[in-house]
């Protein structure tokens, strides 16, 4: 399965800035300490098997764990509900687990002879743990948390699993972190008040759970071709605690 072409959340974020003045009345920044944890499954069922049919069947289940934590610099306007922080990064804070269960073959009856399947025809699935970063960005009560993993090593494209299409909650991006590109994006359901208003010591916490199918159904039931079946299920937990200093003022991504 090729991989979703996704844009950045953290470009994005650069995007933001940029098109965002820092001077604008009502705007401000402060350090704080971001600290994302959680974990999320998709599960993978793919079924082509049937009678004096050479073809296979598998589950993969594919995990993204997530423990990062750190100090960032968070800046928000109030014209346009802005708000923009760097990243928190923590070495080996995400990881990418893909699992191969439920394999099974069926093959060609006589008079036609089976075709052995090699290993190699197998999914070849493999655990990788890298260096996490967490960042917070967005507009109005648009306001996101995006989780990206590098290094590590990367997901071997057979074990891959579904693509996933609008979970929830709305908004929600899921990867589980298999490669540098893969990204985490999650809605916190809050606007740039809750962090305009976070007072030094007081803490912003949001639970995200996530859940649903990975895709639409896009096959007419009368079609003979069979889908994969997929599902996501996990949760994560985001709190913002501002510390007290000064921020840098203006909007950076260092």
């Amino acid at each position: 399965m090729a991989r979703s072409l996704r844009i950045s959340f953290f470009i994005a974020l650069v995007a933001l800035a940029t098109a965002a003045s820092a001077s604008a009345a009502g705007s401000g920044s402060y350090p704080a300490k971001l600290t994302v944890a959680g974990e999320v499954t998709v599960t993978t069922v793919h079924d082509f098997t049937g009678p004096c049919e050479r073809n296979q069947a598998w589950t993969i289940e594919s995990k993204a764990s997530v423990n990062v934590s750190g100090k960032i610099d968070l800046g928000w306007i109030a014209r346009g509900g802005l708000v923009q922080a760097t990243a928190a990064k923590t070495p080996g804070g995400a990881a990418n687990a893909n699992k191969l269960t439920n394999y099974f073959e069926t093959n060609f009856c006589p008079p036609e002879e089976p075709i052995p399947f090699e290993e190699s025809d197998k999914p070849q699935c493999s655990s990788h743990k890298g260096t996490g970063f967490a960042g917070v960005g967005g507009s109005q009560n648009k306001i996101m948390v995006g989780i990206s993993r590098k290094g590590g090593g990367e997901q071997s494209a057979s074990c891959e699993g579904g693509f996933v299409n609008g979970p929830k909650p709305t908004g929600t991006v899921v990867g589980t972190l298999q490669s540098d590109v893969d990204e985490i994006s999650l809605p916190l359901g809050v606007g740039v008040s809750a962090f305009k208003k976070l007072r030094v010591g007081q803490k912003l916490v949001r639970r995200v759970k996530l859940s649903g199918p990975c895709q639409q159904g896009t096959v007419a039931k009368a079609s003979l071709f069979r889908e994969d079946v997929c599902t996501v299920k996990g949760s994560f937990d985001v709190t913002v605690k501002r510390l007290p200093g000064k921020g840098r003022g203006g909007f950076t991504t260092g």
